[in-house]
Parts: C-alpha cells; sequence; structure tokens
C-alpha cells in the first residue's frame, strides 16, 4: 500500500521560512526583512526554437534578480523540464544568500530555459542558448556589470561559450569586458581550469574543516578526519562527482551512489570511478557487476537510507523532507546541491541530533572560482601573471642560498592558475567555516541560521552605507518584466 504523504511548500517559501528564522530575534535584522525577501525584477518571456526537422517550438524562459545591494548580480543558467517561475526566484534569492556568506561582492540571480535537453539534439540546445543571451542582452538584463550567469544543471562549459559568443557579437565592439559575460567557460574563452572540480573540492573540503573541530566531533559523535569515513552520494554531475574524488583522495569511501533511476550499494566500498565512469556510458547501473546491490528506479531511495556517516545530496532540491527524514541514518549530511532539505526536515534532523552543513557553506568554492574568472576576465589578465616570475624568482634564490641546488633546478615553474584558484579556495572555506562554527556555538542556532545571519548582517550593512533611494517602499514591490 502506497504511503501518505505530507504536502510542504515550494523551494521559495521553504528559503523564506529559513530567512524568517534568521531574523526573527533582531529588530535591525527586520529593517530590510520584508524587503531583501523579495525579488528585485522577475523577467518571463517566449523562447522560439526551430527544431532541426523544421517545425517551430515555443518554450519559455525566466530570469530572476533577486538583489541589487551589490552589482552585478550572479547565478545559474539551467535547463530542465522541471523550471518554473517560483523554483527560479527561490534559487536567486539563495543564490544571494550564499553570495552574503562567502563575503563575494554580488547580487543573487537566477534563470534557464523549460525544457529537458536530453529530447534536443546539439544544434538546438545551441540555438537554445544563444536566442536566450540575445533575449536578455536586448532587455538589457545581462551584461559584465549588470547580471553574470554560470552553469547549472543541464548546462555546461560549451552553453558559456556560445553565450559569450554571442554576447560578444552583439557589444564585443563597445564593451571591452565582454568576455566577462558569464563564468564557467572553457579555458580557450577565458574560463579558468579545474572550475568544475572546484565544486567537489568546495563539498569534500568543507566537511573536513568541520571534521577538524574538535568541538563539533565530540558534540555529535564523530571521529575526526575523513578517513575510512563511509560515504553515501546522491548524484555524479559535477559537484557529487569531484565531491567523491576528493573524498577518496582525503581516505574516505563510497559505499552508495543514488541516481535519479537508479542506484548501486556496497558496504565494502565501490570502486567510484569505475561506477562513475560506467555510469557515464550507459547512463545507467542495470547491468554493473561490480556492485552488491543494484536497484531500479522504485526502490534506488532505499540506499540513501542506509547507515552511514556522511550523506550527500548532491543533486536535487528537496530531497530530504518531512516524508523521508525519519528514515535518514547518516551521522551527518552534508547538503551540497540546492536546498536539498526541506525547513521542516531540517527541524526534525536537529531534533534528532543529526548535523547539516548546509549548500550555503558547501558551495563557496564554486561560487568563488566563479568570481576569480570574472576577475580575470574583467582584468584581461591571468590569475598571478603579474607576480608568478617574481615569486618564482623569489623562492629559488632563497633555495639557491640554502644550498639546495636540485630543489631549485627543479622549482622553475611558478604556481598555476589552478593552484592559485584552489589555495585561495581552501583559504576562503576555513574563514567561512569557522566564522558560522562560532556564530552558531555563541548563539545556540544552527550552522544553516548562523550563515543565513551573517548573509543578513552583510547585506543589511551595503544598505545602512549607502541608504535607499527611495526610503519608503512597499514591502510587496516587485519590478516584472513580461
Amino acid at each position: 500500500m502506497k504511503e501518505a504523504c505530507l504536502k510542504e511548500p515550494d523551494l521559495l517559501e521553504q528559503i523564506r521560512s529559513f530567512y524568517d528564522d534568521a531574523i526573527k530575534d533582531s529588530e535591525k535584522d527586520k529593517k530590510y526583512g520584508a524587503y531583501i525577501k523579495e525579488s528585485g525584477a522577475i523577467l518571463t518571456f517566449k523562447l522560439p526554437l526551430k527544431r532541426d526537422n523544421g517545425e517551430l517550438e515555443i518554450l519559455e524562459a525566466y530570469r530572476v534578480h533577486h538583489s541589487y545591494h551589490q552589482l552585478p548580480v550572479k547565478g545559474g543558467y539551467r535547463m530542465s523540464a522541471d523550471l518554473s517561475p517560483k523554483l527560479v526566484e527561490a534559487l536567486a534569492m539563495l543564490s544571494t544568500i550564499k553570495m552574503g556568506v562567502c563575503d563575494i561582492p554580488f547580487g543573487g540571480a537566477y534563470g534557464g530555459v523549460k525544457c529537458n535537453p536530453k529530447l534536443y539534439s546539439a544544434a538546438e540546445l545551441e540555438k537554445i542558448t544563444r536566442r536566450y543571451t540575445i533575449e536578455l542582452s536586448r532587455k538589457g538584463i545581462i551584461g559584465p556589470a549588470i547580471d553574470v550567469p554560470e552553469p547549472d544543471i543541464g548546462t555546461d562549459a560549451k552553453d558559456m561559450a556560445y553565450m559569450k559568443d554571442t554576447y560578444q557579437m552583439l557589444y564585443g565592439n563597445k564593451d571591452i569586458n565582454s568576455s566577462a559575460i558569464c563564468t564557467g567557460k572553457p579555458p580557450s574563452q577565458g574560463g579558468i581550469e579545474g572550475n568544475d572540480e572546484a565544486w567537489g573540492l568546495s563539498i569534500a573540503h568543507g566537511i573536513q574543516e568541520f571534521l577538524n573541530i574538535e568541538g563539533f566531533c565530540k558534540k555529535y559523535g564523530l571521529a575526526p578526519g575523513l578517513k575510512d569515513k563511509e560515504v553515501i552520494l546522491e548524484g555524479l554531475g559535477r559537484r557529487g562527482y569531484w565531491a567523491g574524488k576528493f573524498l577518496i583522495a582525503a581516505g574516505a569511501k563510497i559505499i552508495g551512489i543514488v541516481m535519479s533511476k537508479c542506484g548501486i550499494y556496497s558496504p565494502e566500498g565501490l570502486d567510484f570511478q569505475d561506477a562513475a565512469d560506467y555510469y557515464k556510458k550507459n547512463k545507467s547501473f542495470a547491468s554493473y557487476t561490480k556492485a552488491k546491490e543494484v536497484l531500479p528506479e522504485a526502490t534506488k531511495e532505499t540506499i540513501m537510507y542506509k547507515p552511514c556517516d556522511i550523506f550527500i545530496p548532491a543533486q536535487k532540491e528537496m530531497l530530504i523532507t518531512i516524508n523521508n527524514v525519519d528514515k535518514i541514518k547518516a551521522k551527518l549530511i552534508a547538503e551540497a546541491a540546492n536546498g536539498a532539505i526541506t525547513y521542516y526536515a531540517q527541524k526534525m534532523l536537529e531534533y534528532k541530533g543529526i548535523p547539516i552543513i548546509p549548500d550555503l557553506i558547501l558551495n563557496t568554492g564554486g561560487l568563488a572560482v566563479s568570481y576569480f574568472e570574472w576577475i580575470k576576465n574583467m582584468k584581461h589578465v591571468k590569475l598571478g601573471r603579474l607576480l608568478k616570475g617574481w615569486e618564482k624568482e623569489t623562492k629559488c634564490g632563497i633555495l639557491r642560498l640554502l644550498g639546495k641546488e636540485e630543489e631549485y633546478k627543479g622549482s622553475k615553474e611558478g604556481p598555476t592558475e589552478k593552484d592559485i584558484v584552489y589555495s585561495a579556495i581552501d583559504d576562503m572555506l576555513h574563514d567561512v567555516v569557522q566564522e558560522v562554527y562560532k556564530m552558531s556555538l555563541d548563539k545556540g542556532i544552527s550552522f544553516r541560521t548562523a550563515g543565513y545571519k551573517i548573509a543578513i548582517a552583510r547585506i543589511h550593512r551595503m544598505y545602512d552605507d549607502a541608504g535607499f533611494l527611495i526610503q519608503s517602499f512597499h514591502p510587496n514591490h516587485k519590478l516584472s518584466y513580461v
């Protein structure tokens, strides 16, 4: 008999509920509370597509600017059949909060096209992205100083290359910074090597940072460090796949993988790379023979309910809900996907004493590398290029003085762009984790609420220091383009 399911609010209401928790005890935070919850601009438009067979199809597309407290605004560009105005608005608001936690000087935005990219050819997908870029550009919605998209579900580096190329064809002769129109591009198009890995690195390092805190481990009965930790992973996108790679490198083992239509489980540990390669080639685990359990779509969710040290939802929003939270047996949940845990599920997990490292912390590295790419494009020089030679010669000079000639000969090259970015991500994550953990400890609140409080305080400071042009505003005011 099918279990009865309770219907929860949509993701936008979930995020607003988390926001309300963060401001409820502070009159100062409530000052701009109603205003910040609303989106600054919502654009819904039709996108015509001539299919390969000659038929004309009309797609629905969106772009939301949530907050203009910092410019440009920034957020994902998604292609998904599940996309809706409310979902896009929710993800734009979440983007604002994430930028605030990391202290990255962007406002939040989000957008995309409502379609299943698997049903379109490569040529059709290129047309969709190029037309999306043209429509946004014509309306003055995107630009290096206005709104800078990045890839999300259903899009990747090649889509960002199409977006950049289209924008440059339109405005490249007038805007010297036109290559900064988007991030997540291939390195040949002004992107940064290792962009995709940065998201997984951030997840793995974020978990490691918490497991290095003695008080955190003692409170929740966790052994310090990642060595021998049993991990169950949901999703093999750029977050899930690279998180798995970095976690294994740190000594953890992946015992389960849950995908949208299948899952695999082996308590002794999976050959993660073999499993990921198999899924990439076959789009399924149906005939995979190197796992103890191979489950179809109907039962694959049971894998995420198995005992483990760390469960990482890395793909789907609102995966853990009030309807399945009681089945979770993980000792720690690392929320890599956007809004993977609902408001009421979080309350239940807190009651059960299961700690949650929220998305707004674990996504720090991905946001940071996007910021660094934007800086690189705006400055028209590779990260570290100006100081690379000086750093190299300084290091070699020290080694020469120490008489370590062999080391000197092998150290002529300075740090790569990827080395610089990874080092910065590690440093930023450490600072974010320490700041969030301290506030959580001081105020007796969850890590998520602490993160929201930090972000809201930074947004309020921007408004207080700059001042509002119009001091009296309607709390439900929003500017909509239709």
